[in-house]
């Protein structure tokens, strides 16, 4: 088959779990013996606005177009952008893939599929977050507290900036000056974050998020099968009023023979039990994820090494930079590993003898939960969204209320006061897709499809 790919970014610019999967599944697609494409985006200042460069690696055309929405003026411009549509376009007609399957259409343009839906092809998009009815993606309000979920009146405040014409003209005067001064941005960040909650919401702006809401209802229409990597977001997407037969759960394979290591039970034998318990963080370091609850609750534990493995990122501000900029300069005891890269996955497990993912947010399917599985590392995360769903509560790891920094202090307390905790929580693991299973489940999914499309 011939298969394209869309997604908002791939490595190594972009180490996201969404932006890992799509490439992992496109070379995967590409080794089974389909031609594969993959369209994304990328953000270059010094590169003309939607210059398009085409690549080819591992045996995947790789087509990105360059968009560092320096020419988005308008708030549908944020999210519907005709120029990157078109490009879109182009490569469609060149490639002619047989079936579309949408990763994530961030800094894209979602009219790229009424680009594939008019030139009759089928469409399959998978569900990574809450985009399509949060365009922030995470049912996270600007000050970082959790959104209850979709309204007109709500989403116009979070998107006050965009939204309001005199906000709007002062936000793109200020946009280059503040992605030059980290510091400046920061602050003006954290004072929107405040404000936002409490201005007003004109009839205008709810208007624009009316808008918005239908233009995706539509979109939705014409996609053929929407993927869903947690039951919980397939139930966000059908109270939304996607069909419930048009949605199916999917779980997103893995290199499962990339990550495999040794049992935890069996790494402490052999270090007869006397080096400190090592607790491990391993993804993008973002407030969102939690990092700054875990640093505050590791701060009095004793005896035990805390290891942050990754790249920082600025989704938002820290709540208290400052403190939590201190705490990671003063501690000797955590360590800050910096980025890395996918195949080093293994090694960074087998370094670890607890997984611990503290996201404030409905997290979907965070690929290292299971990632940690497949090296028989328990795990402790908030019990809340998609997590809970893959994580049992004193069978392979533990739960904690999510945000509650006391709780997950006791909580990865419990593994130091009880030495056979991490050998207890080490024997049942559920089964872990591979991307080589998963790549051959969508295949049927993409025949069926196209089956389905040709028939009168």
């Amino acid at each position: 088959m011939r298969i394209s790919q869309v997604v908002h970014g791939l490595p190594p610019e972009y180490l996201g779990g969404t932006e890992t999967y799509a490439a992992t599944l496109a070379k995967e697609l590409a080794r089974q013996g389909h031609t594969v494409s993959v369209f994304a985006h990328c953000a270059y200042p010094e590169r003309p606005e939607y210059q398009v460069e085409t690549t080819s690696v591992e045996g995947v055309e790789i087509t990105r177009v360059n968009n560092t929405l320096r020419e988005s003026k308008t708030f549908p411009d944020s999210y519907e952008n005709e120029n990157i549509a078109t490009c879109f376009g182009q490569m469609l007609d060149r490639f002619k893939p047989d079936i579309v399957h949408f990763q994530h259409l961030m800094y894209l343009s979602t009219t790229c599929v009424h680009e594939a839906v008019r030139r009759q092809i089928p469409v399959v998009m998978t569900l990574h977050d809450y985009w399509l009815i949060c365009q922030r993606g995470r049912f996270l309000k600007p000050d970082l507290s959790v959104c209850p979920g979709q309204t007109d009146s709500g989403c116009a405040r979070c998107f006050h900036h965009l939204l309001d014409p005199k906000m709007s003209t002062l936000y793109r005067w200020l946009k280059p000056l503040l992605g030059q001064q980290s510091w400046l941005r920061e602050q003006a960040r954290r004072w929107y974050g405040k404000r936002a909650g409490s201005q007003s919401v004109s009839l205008a702006a709810r208007q624009q998020i009316q808008a918005r809401m239908a233009h995706i209802r539509a979109l939705c229409e014409s996609v053929s099968l929407f993927l869903a990597p947690s039951r919980f977001l397939r139930e966000q997407f059908v109270a939304f009023g996607i069909p419930p037969e048009k949605i199916l759960f999917h779980e997103c394979g893995l290199q499962t023979d990339a990550v495999r290591s040794a049992p935890r039970a069996l790494i402490l034998q052999k270090n007869g039990g006397k080096r400190p318990l090592i607790f491990g963080y391993i993804g993008v370091v973002d407030p969102v994820k939690g990092v700054h609850l875990l640093v505050e609750a590791f701060q009095t534990l004793p005896q035990a090494e805390l290891r942050i493995y990754g790249g920082e990122a600025a989704y938002a501000p820290y709540p208290d930079e400052k403190r939590f900029r201190s705490r990671l300069a003063s501690s000797t005891r955590i360590r800050c590993m910096g980025r890395y890269e996918q195949h080093e996955l293994g090694r960074i497990l087998a370094e670890v003898d607890v997984v611990v993912v503290p996201s404030i947010w409905y997290e979907n399917a965070p690929l290292v939960i299971r990632e940690a599985f497949l090296a028989h590392t328990p795990v402790i995360t908030a019990d809340f969204g998609g997590m809970r769903e893959w994580v049992t509560d004193g069978v392979n790891g533990l739960l904690f209320e999510p945000r509650n920094i006391d709780d997950l202090r006791q909580k990865m307390m419990r593994f130091m006061t009880e030495p056979d905790l991490v050998a207890r929580l080490s024997r049942a693991f559920p089964a872990v897709r591979s991307i080589s299973a998963d790549a051959a489940l969508l295949e049927q999914h993409y025949r069926r499809l196209v089956q389905d499309s040709r028939c009168p």
